[in-house]
């Protein structure tokens, strides 16, 4: 079997979903090392993985480089096939801040965070880095019929069989608008827009909960700022067309 292409293996990880399995902590969304590696032992069990260091004064090799000051940080090469991504990250305590002279447990805990780092260089979960609420690709899934449970069937008018309908009619509407939400957002990140700490936790409770009012809500607020980003880059088209 031939190998995958870079494109072929984002095209597999950036369309997972993974916010069911995320963690909050410090106010930032993360996946943790066991559920990200099971993503990619599912799709990919022959990765590879490679960790670089350094080597000390006394001939000892380290799994971490040291800097003055005595902060560290970590290093790990992810091979899939032939396809290779490089990732690091300082050794940080819980508040992100590097620390000096880092113990075996602080090392270990940002190696576990590199790596899915590198795992989102691929595509997986990225989008939790980009501040987003779901990936940019949304696959919705079409409502399921429900199965035959041998009573016999209601005449077509009746008042259950159009609560039914009518039910299923809403739950197609709000992925709908869950799709032109996440569609929107991402145009406006593409285009260097970037939403405040509240904004971003407003979207992904409106996606995750799909709550219509509040996907309503936050849909005008994107609007709003993708006119306001239409009109500043209208304004600096006129400024670049006027005379000096």
């Amino acid at each position: 079997m031939a190998n995958p292409t870079a494109k072929q293996i984002w095209d597999k990880l950036s369309k997972i979903n993974v916010n069911d399995l995320t963690e909050e902590k410090g106010g930032l969304t993360y996946l943790s090392w066991g559920h990200a590696w099971s993503f990619m032992m599912e799709n990919y069990p022959d990765l590879t993985v490679k960790w670089h260091g350094m080597t000390d004064e006394v001939g000892v090799t380290r799994d971490i480089t040291t800097y003055q000051g005595g902060t560290a940080s970590v290093c790990c090469t992810v091979t899939i096939g032939t396809v290779v991504r490089e990732m690091w990250l300082p050794v940080m305590d819980y508040k992100n801040r590097a620390v000096a002279n880092p113990d075996s447990r602080a090392i270990s805990d940002s190696k576990q965070r590199c790596l899915v780092k590198c795992f989102a260089a691929f595509g997986l979960a990225h989008y939790l880095y980009r501040g987003l609420a779901i990936p940019s690709e949304v696959q919705v899934s079409p409502s399921k019929p429900s199965k035959a449970n041998g009573v016999k069937k209601s005449p077509k008018k009746t008042t259950p069989a159009k609560a039914s309908s009518k039910k299923k009619k809403e739950i197609v509407g709000v992925d709908e608008l869950v799709v032109k939400l996440t569609t929107d957002v991402t145009k406006l990140y593409n285009s260097g827009w970037i939403p405040d700490d509240n904004l971003k936790n407003d979207i992904r409770l409106a996606v995750n909960e799909k709550n219509r009012k509040k996907i309503e809500t936050v849909q005008k607020i994107i609007d709003a700022a993708e006119n306001l980003n239409l009109l500043t880059d209208e304004s600096k088209e006129d400024s670049t067309d006027a005379p000096n």
